[in-house]
Formats: C-alpha cells, structure tokens, sequence
C-alpha cells in the first residue's frame, strides 16, 4: 500500500469514465482494486471516498463512478492504496461476459485492455447508454444473462450488496448466477471507509466460508463463494 497525492485533472459527464486522475504509477489500481481518496484540504467528506479503475492511461487512470461532484478539474487528492483483491482474468480466456447492474459499468470495463491483449471476445451486459465503447465489445441488455452465461468461459460482474443478496432471493436470477459461479468474479459494491485497519464490520459480506469483509478480502470475489452462503 502507498500513500501519495495526485490531482484531478479532467471530468466527464454521461460517461462510464467519471475523471481522469493524474498520479504515481504505483498508485494505478489493478481491475477491481480500490484507493481511498479525499480532497485536499478535505471539504468534501469527513471519510474517504473509494475510487476505482475505469481505464488505464499515461501518468494516472480513468476512475470510474461514483465520484463526489464537487470534485473539478484541478482538485487535490491525498491518495492510499491500492487496496483489495481485484479481478483475475484467466490466462486462457476467450469467451468474456462483463455485467453489471450498476448506474454505469466502468469497473468491469476496466478488464477491456487484458482482453484486448489476449483477444478475447467481450458481451458486456448494461442498461446504460454507452458512449467511446470500441465496436469489438457487443453491448445486451441485463435480461440475456442466462444465454450469455452459457456462452462465456469468464465473467465479471458489478453489483451493489443489497442488490446482490436480492438477486440471490430470485429464482431465476439465481439459476442463472448458478450457471457463471464456476468462473465468475464479482465485485460487490458496499462502503470501504476504514480501507481494512479497523475491521469494523461495515462492509461484511456472507460466503460459503463464513462473514468476510469487503475491504480486504474483496471487493472481488469468487462468485462460487458467494452462491449459497453459509449462515
């Protein structure tokens, strides 16, 4: 973990990148992993602020939403991280299904360069409206997860914990979680404030192998650990 300072040095509106953060490279979170983040001096929030990657690029990353509004351009950030287990793209991948039921779905975007590389296919699963997404990645609605979980040798999915747990309760949702949790990641979206250190309960998420937290065992984790957790 490294402790630095970086700025913001652009923002977008409507996009699935929500600013482009200038910083040390060894601060760039791997797909999935998270920094802690306030402004500098903090005005914003009394806790930190998760950020996460988007995309990577020259002299920082693309983070993705959500990111306080009042961060401009040329704000200050003090910066810790990277934090987490991320994804982990199997070497041997060539089928990829992103998904994500979230606002946007730039986390699980953030794998579309370690696809690039080892050219694999990519169905992304999303409800928004997606602008700069190359024309390689074919873009379906939620509701084709069953036949894209038959499809695909790797999935990365993006999913609020309440929603998750809901999802879980829904027979056919569930049925067709089933079909990925052999090899699918998910990152499960819940507050991360102490990044770790105070194990304060708050971001606890039930697996097979009992409670884990979020801030250090996750936010990724093996979709098998979470289909019929232990209660």
């Amino acid at each position: 973990m490294h402790i630095a300072h970086g700025h913001v040095d652009e923002t977008y509106i409507n996009g699935w990148r929500a600013a482009r953060i200038l910083c040390p490279a060894n601060l760039v979170p791997a797909p999935g992993q998270y920094l802690l983040a306030q402004s500098s001096p903090a005005t914003d929030s009394p806790l930190p602020v998760t950020v996460t990657l988007a995309a990577p690029t020259s002299n920082g990353f693309y983070a993705a939403e959500p990111l306080p509004v009042a961060w401009a351009p040329g704000t200050a950030l003090a910066l810790k991280g990277p934090l987490g287990r991320g994804f982990s793209l199997p070497p041997a991948a060539r089928k990829v299904l992103l998904a994500s039921w979230g606002k946007l779905p730039g986390r699980v975007l953030s794998l579309l360069e370690a696809c690039r590389r080892q050219k694999a296919e990519v169905v992304l699963l999303s409800e928004a409206a997606l602008e700069d997404i190359p024309l390689s990645v074919e873009i379906l609605p939620p509701a084709a997860l069953p036949e894209a979980a038959r499809w695909a040798d790797y999935a990365a999915l993006d999913i609020k914990r309440g929603q998750l747990e809901s999802a879980l309760a829904s027979p056919s949702l569930s049925d067709s979680l089933s079909l990925l949790s052999g090899y699918a990641q998910v990152y499960i979206e819940t507050p991360v404030p102490c990044g770790g250190l105070a194990e304060c309960g708050l971001c606890a998420v039930s697996t097979r192998n009992g409670v884990r937290l979020a801030c250090k065992d996750g936010p990724v984790f093996n979709l098998a650990e979470i289909i019929n957790p232990r209660r």
